[in-house]
This record gives structure tokens, sequence and C-alpha cells, in this order.
């Protein structure tokens, strides 16, 4: 069972799953998007978060959930309510149905320390304390106490995600195609990781699969500058390369949310990343200029 299923890499999740030959059900808000959006011999549920009974429903018969619903860009009290007590809802609807596996979306943001470090097992508390940041930690504890009581718990931090997905030009795709469409005034160039939707998803299959209890697993393709990103794609569309500002400087008030990303990272050192845990279950994602071919032909072609 998949929470999040219609949005950008949880449709990229149930396409690969299908294709991959496992027996999807989704839980959705909106039944006429999920038919719009997924394969149809995905399993339909409709219902939401705050729903204990459609979830204990999507759930029951299931041999594993995988939570990717949440919050990115709404109020800091909303954020918090979807990505915490959304979380703390799917835990109890799993335990409700007997799930013997629970997979949880969290993000490198979580985790990230005040050196720059994305690692699987932090030895420093998480240096971002942004609405979205601390919930995703937050979310983290729920799922890392269920394990500890007994559940068979994991959970995976994806970097920053970009690519090709049935939702289309979402998440970071967004900031390329502004940017490259000259409206994306400066990014600050800050060094993170990058990893392709659908190898992210594939990821999320292998934690389900392979992974341990209690553990996390972060999926990274290629560490990369803001600049690199943003100018390969542009040079792949034809676009116009957009300025860079060095890490450390600020954005002005009405930088969008995905290249305020850039900011928040640039006060940080340079990403480093320790996903030895993920290559060990097989993970083996595209680096960044097989990946920005890949989504700039996506693109191009949609």
């Amino acid at each position: 069972m998949v929470t999040g299923s219609t949005g950008y890499l949880g449709s990229a999740l149930v396409e690969l799953a299908v294709r991959a030959g496992h027996d999807v059900r989704v839980l959705v808000r909106d039944q006429g998007k999920a038919a719009d959006l997924l394969p149809p011999a995905v399993d339909v549920v409709v219902g939401d978060l705050a729903d204990a009974d459609g979830m204990r429903r999507a759930a029951h018969g299931c041999q594993g959930v995988l939570h990717l619903a949440g919050a990115v860009e709404n109020s800091a009290e909303e954020t918090r309510r979807s990505n915490v007590e959304g979380t703390r809802a799917v835990l109890a609807a799993a335990v409700a149905a007997g799930v013997p596996r629970f997979v949880y979306t969290s993000s490198s943001a979580a985790v990230i320390d005040e050196s720059g470090v994305v690692a699987e097992s932090p030895t420093r508390a998480p240096a971002l304390t942004d609405p979205y940041s601390a919930s995703k930690a937050a979310a983290e504890e729920l799922v890392l106490a269920a394990a500890a009581g007994g559940m068979h718990a994991i959970i995976v931090n994806p970097v920053s995600i970009y690519g090709p997905s049935p939702r289309g030009p979402l998440s970071y795709n967004s900031l390329f195609l502004a940017a490259a469409r000259g409206e994306v005034p400066a990014v600050v160039d800050a060094a993170v990781g990058w990893v392709l939707a659908e190898d992210a998803a594939a990821g999320h299959l292998l934690a389900l699969e392979r992974g341990e209890p209690g553990c996390r697993y972060v999926l990274c393709g290629e560490v990369a500058t803001f600049g690199r990103m943003l100018h390969t794609f542009a040079d792949h569309v034809g676009g116009q390369r957009v300025r860079t500002l060095p890490p450390g400087s600020s954005l002005g008030e009405d930088a969008k949310t995905f290249a305020r990303r850039s900011e928040v990272y640039g006060h940080l050192p340079p990403v480093q990343v320790d996903d030895a845990g993920a290559r060990a279950l097989g993970f083996s994602p595209r680096g960044v200029d097989e990946g920005m071919a890949l989504t700039a032909a996506w693109i191009r072609g949609l």
C-alpha cells in the first residue's frame, strides 16, 4: 500500500512497482486523479491521512506500507500536521492491519548536520530547523520508536529529487525549467545530493524487500552544485544559464521554494553523503550527467 501515490515521487514509485510485478494498492483523496495518473492495475481506496478506517482498509492484507504522503510548501502548522501527525496515523493503521513491513519516506534534510554530512547513522544533531526539515526529523522519531517496539519499520532519506515522473515536471524540475526560461534571477551555488525520481523509487523497493528494521537508507546519485545542475539543463534545452551566488549568500524575499533550498544549503558546508547501507542493498543510481540528459529529453517530449 502506498500513500502519496499521486505525488511526484509517489507516482514514479507506483509505476515502477507495477512494472516490477508488485500488486499495488493506493490511498487517495481523488479517485479521478488516480485513474488519470496511475496504472490501471492499481487497487484504489479513497480516503486520507485523517481517515483511520480508510487507511486500515487500504493496508489490510498488504505485505508492506510505503508512506510517501507529506507536505513541502504549506504553512508551518500544516506541514507539521501532515508530516508528523500523518505519519503517526499511518503507522497506527499499519499496526492495526497487521502489516509486516513499513517504509517511511523522509529526507536528507532531516539528518544533514552542521558539517554537511548526510549519514545513515548520524552522530550529530540535524542542522536544519525550517518547518519541513524539522517535521521530517520528528516523523523519523516516530518510525524509529515503532521499530524499537518490534515493528519492521525502515526510513529512506532521498536527497534532492529530479527527473521523469508520471506527475510531470514538479519538484526540482520546476526550478530547472524556470531558470532556463530566465524566470529565476539567481541561485546559491551550494553543493547537495541529487537523485533521479525513478532511482529513488527503486531505492524504496529495495528498502521494503531487503532493509533492516530501525535503519535509515540514504538515496543519492551524486553530489553536485545547483549551478552545475541548472547550467547542464539549460545547455541541453537551449535555455539561459542562471546567475550563481557564492555559498552563504541570500536570495530575495520572492525566491520560490526550490530556489530557496539552495540558500538553505548554502549556509552549510558542501554535502558529504554516507550511503553505504543503501549501496549494500543493491542501490545503484545514475549520476548527474546521465540523469540530466534523461531529464532534458523527457521534458522536451512533454
